[in-house]
């Protein structure tokens, strides 16, 4: 018993949203599969509640998701987890999934013949009328101009204005990319945000050819392929719940409302955190699934040079509303997913998801469920809306959208502010430097939407490397500590 005390370490986890929960999860999943020592993890969140933004909130009669709404397949980690955790028969597979822009007054559904965002064939565009011939015509010349000299990163507006044009990017690209990541295509990296229109770029003369060939090379799609996207019955939040009852049954010290304010390191090389109330947690390794700006100042006594870097990742707020109608509100059955609104068009409405047909439970209840999201500028606006402004404003572009009539039946409001990372151009070079800062630092590790991608999946991938990561730097100064014995018994001995 003395023993398996002695060799026990303390593992951190600074932060319960989804990347730090799988952290931890996969920190004690090795360590009860005897891969790695025993362990003790405890997690620290600030917040009064874990998940970050993976919440779901009961609306009427549903529970839904109002902030990550779905899990992409082609990141396999989340998939992965969900097994893990028993709620693979929950998933939901998408009843919709077609997309349509909102452009010139009309809702123009985006065709099957574009490849990421960009366009792959001139017929589809031409009948979409998403662009005008002239702008049909710019795209084309794509195919004829002399290739881009890529040194770095550039933004995503450099490569796909310089390529194809203002209309596609204003259009086509920046409606996707603006809503994903709440920035405008100006602000984002190519490399961190669009890595395969980057790459298509810099290995292709033609950027349309180049992600033409990227898609010949992922081969057909098998017949029996997964849909690109899933949920959870009863939303995002139940793989929270389903990994708190996962660390409380291993016996993790999970807790809510601890603000970590100091990292520091003893000469014996454990290290030390300074959490609110006056407590010193000493611990073997730390997983900081912070975000960026408490990262740093976590960092900053130990690594100045990677606090900096970390201090200036700028994050952006988006705001979303979700409205309940009645089913006889909307005058036509809705057929699409969601549907893209170019900055061009300066609505408040960044994006919409026809949340009753994109999702077969909701289509089954009767009504008419939408989720808007406001970010980028109109974001800025919205937050200085009260409630009820907010979704009246909303609720006039809808009708104006969609031909609604009358108000929502309910509407609910949830304001992330300064919540999503700004992967601005050079991101993945500022990461790479934070991290060879860290190396100086065994057993610290960052995790999270900050780094290298703000999907779930991602954080969920993130969060389980951390743990790697912290495993093996705990293994080599395990084994630096036996040889540094071994030669010590040698020399008495001798």
């Amino acid at each position: 018993m003395r023993a398996e005390a002695r060799d026990r370490r303390h593992v951190a986890v600074v932060g319960g949203g989804i990347a730090g929960l799988a952290a931890a999860h996969a920190l004690l999943a090795d360590a009860r599969s005897g891969e790695a020592p025993p362990l003790t993890v405890t997690v620290l969140e600030a917040q009064q509640r874990l998940g970050g933004q993976v919440r779901s909130e009961r609306i009427g009669e549903q529970r839904l998701d109002v902030g990550a709404e779905s899990l992409l397949t082609r990141s396999p980690a989340a998939l992965e987890l969900c097994r893990e955790l028993g709620l693979q028969a929950e998933l939901i597979a998408p009843a919709q999934t077609a997309m349509c822009v909102w452009s010139r007054g009309r809702l123009r559904a985006l065709p099957p013949g574009l490849l990421n965002g960009m366009p792959d064939g001139v017929a589809p565009l031409l009948r979409s009328r998403i662009l005008s011939p002239v702008g049909v015509g710019r795209a084309a010349l794509d195919l004829l101009l002399p290739p881009l000299r890529i040194d770095g990163d550039l933004a995503v507006s450099e490569i796909v204005g310089r390529r194809l044009g203002g209309q596609a990017l204003d259009r086509l690209v920046d409606p996707l990319l603006g809503t994903i990541y709440a920035a405008d295509c100006e602000s984002l990296s190519a490399q961190a945000s669009a890595p395969q229109i980057y790459r298509a770029a810099r290995e292709h003369r033609s950027l349309v050819r180049g992600l033409r060939a990227a898609g010949a090379r992922s081969g057909p799609r098998p017949t029996a392929a997964p849909p690109p996207f899933v949920s959870v019955q009863g939303g995002l939040e139940r793989i929270v719940e389903r990994l708190a009852h996962s660390l409380s049954d291993a016996e993790a010290d999970v807790r809510c409302g601890a603000h970590v304010t100091t990292l520091t390191r003893s000469l014996g090389g454990r290290y030390e955190l300074g959490v609110s109330g006056g407590e010193r947690l000493a611990v073997d390794g730390v997983v900081i699934a912070a975000p960026a700006d408490q990262a740093a100042a976590m960092l900053e006594y130990l690594t100045p040079p990677a606090a900096m870097q970390l201090r200036s990742i700028r994050c952006a707020s988006t705001v979303i509303v979700t409205m309940r109608y009645p089913r006889s509100a909307a005058r036509e059955p809705l057929r699409w997913a969601g549907m893209l609104v170019p900055r061009s068009e300066n609505r408040l409405l960044g994006a919409l998801t026809f949340m009753s047909a994109k999702w077969p439970h909701l289509a089954a209840d009767g009504e008419l469920w939408l989720r808007c999201s406001v970010s980028r500028a109109g974001a800025r606006a919205a937050l200085q809306l009260d409630d009820h402004e907010l979704v009246q404003r909303l609720g006039a572009e809808l009708r104006q959208a969609l031909s609604l009539t009358g108000d929502p039946l309910q509407a609910h409001v949830m304001r992330w502010q300064r919540s999503l990372p700004l992967y601005e151009p050079g991101h993945l070079g500022r990461i790479a430097e934070v991290e060879a800062a860290l190396d100086a630092l065994p057993g610290v590790v960052l995790a999270g939407a900050a780094y290298r991608g703000i999907g779930v999946p991602q954080c969920i991938q993130q969060g389980r490397d951390a743990a790697q990561r912290v495993l093996r730097a705990l293994t080599d100064a395990d084994q630096s500590r036996s040889n540094a014995a071994s030669t010590a018994a040698l020399s008495v001995g001798s």
